[in-house]
Parts: structure tokens; C-alpha cells; sequence
């Protein structure tokens, strides 16, 4: 499996007639990448080295490379595509309409109105989604939170860490600011609830956003 590639991105288009793409320069071999909006829009500025993390999608009648600025949204993408009804382009209408943490948590949450922010995606579809892809988004989620903090620490407590996060973009914070205050308390103490993790996050947050 082609995992990623590295080189120069020479160009990326954020809409065309086959959607959002890179276009990459690497040793003189021209790869283009289908890509989410959301990856075009933080992307570097063409000319300079890019690094994406790919997929090989293979169909009957296609073979085509999707890529991403980050492995979450990558990964993101496969799980997407093991639902049934969703195909690259519905998965990658989602990767660009949501970030990778509204899209998990509205899966986890059963929120399938907001999966349908995303063009090609009405409510049997993202209904379907939720019931599909809960255990897995909530196992994917899990096994994030623990590469992402401290893993000895946290060994166990990461399905709080995902409890806390349903809660806080609930209430309407941002998912970066929920990420920093679960890392700022995660340096500062053991929470081993999803109680105890929330005030944590709710008090960081009230004297740091």
C-alpha cells in the first residue's frame, strides 16, 4: 500500500470537473491526488515540499490516488469508505464539508443531521452512517486519544477522553481548543473519568480561549 509521498507540490486545484487534487512532482514523476477542500485550503503554497498521506483506491474500471494533508483525515477516509452507499466522492464530500473530529463525533453521538452538511449525503445516508460506523469511529477515536496523550498515563482512559469530547463540541467549542485542553491537563494530572476530565477541560478552557 502506498502510505504516502513526498515532493514538490507543483499544483492543486480546490474545485475542477473531478474535484479537489494535488498535483505532485516527485524525482520528475507527476502524481495527481484527489484531496478533500479542506486539505487544499491548508495546504503549502505551490512550489514547496508537501507531504500527503495516500490511499490507493482500485475499481474495476479506475485506479486513482487520494491523499491528505494528515494521517487522522487519511484514516478517516477508509473508515468512511467501509460504509456501505459511500463511494471516494460522498467520503470526500464529508472530509470537506466537516473537520475529522465533527465527523467522528457525529457518528459516536448518532447526530446524523450534521453528516448532512455534506453534499450527496441526506438523512437515509447519514442515518445508515451513524449505524454502520458508531464501534468502529468510537474504537478509531480511542486508539487516537491514547497515540495522541501521554499512553502510560492515559492506558485506559481514552473512551473518557472521547465521552468529554461529545460533551465539549456540544457546548460548542472548537475541536482544536478541546485538543490543547485535553493535552495542557493531561501534562498536569491523571483524570481517569470522563467527569473528571470535563471540569478539567471546562476550567483550562475558561481562563485560556
Amino acid at each position: 500500500m502506498l502510505s504516502y509521498l513526498k515532493g514538490e507540490l507543483v499544483g492543486k486545484a480546490f474545485e475542477s470537473p473531478r474535484g479537489a487534487y494535488f498535483l505532485v512532482d516527485m524525482h520528475g514523476m507527476g502524481f495527481e491526488v484527489l484531496t478533500s477542500q479542506r486539505s487544499v485550503d491548508s495546504s503549502p503554497p505551490v512550489g514547496q515540499a508537501v507531504q500527503l498521506f495516500t490511499t490507493l483506491v482500485v475499481r474495476e474500471d479506475a485506479l486513482f490516488l487520494v491523499g491528505f494533508n494528515s494521517k487522522e483525515e487519511r484514516d478517516l477516509f477508509n473508515i468512511l469508505q467501509s460504509a456501505s452507499g459511500i463511494g471516494t466522492k460522498v467520503a470526500l464530500s464529508l472530509l470537506s464539508a466537516l473537520s475529522v473530529s465533527e465527523i467522528a463525533q457525529a457518528v459516536v453521538s448518532n447526530n446524523f443531521n450534521l453528516l448532512t452538511k455534506a453534499k450527496g449525503v441526506g438523512n437515509k445516508l447519514a442515518q445508515k452512517m451513524t449505524l454502520e460506523l458508531k464501534e468502529k469511529m468510537m474504537n478509531w477515536r480511542t486508539v487516537d486519544f491514547a497515540n495522541q496523550l501521554s499512553t502510560e498515563t492515559f492506558q485506559g482512559a481514552s473512551e473518557a477522553f472521547v465521552e468529554a469530547e461529545s460533551v465539549l463540541l456540544s457546548l460548542g467549542y472548537q475541536p482544536e481548543e478541546i485538543q490543547r485542553s485535553f493535552k495542557a491537563i493531561a501534562a498536569e494530572s491523571s483524570p481517569d473519568s470522563s467527569e473528571l476530565i470535563l471540569r478539567e477541560s471546562l476550567r483550562w478552557l475558561a481562563h485560556s480561549v
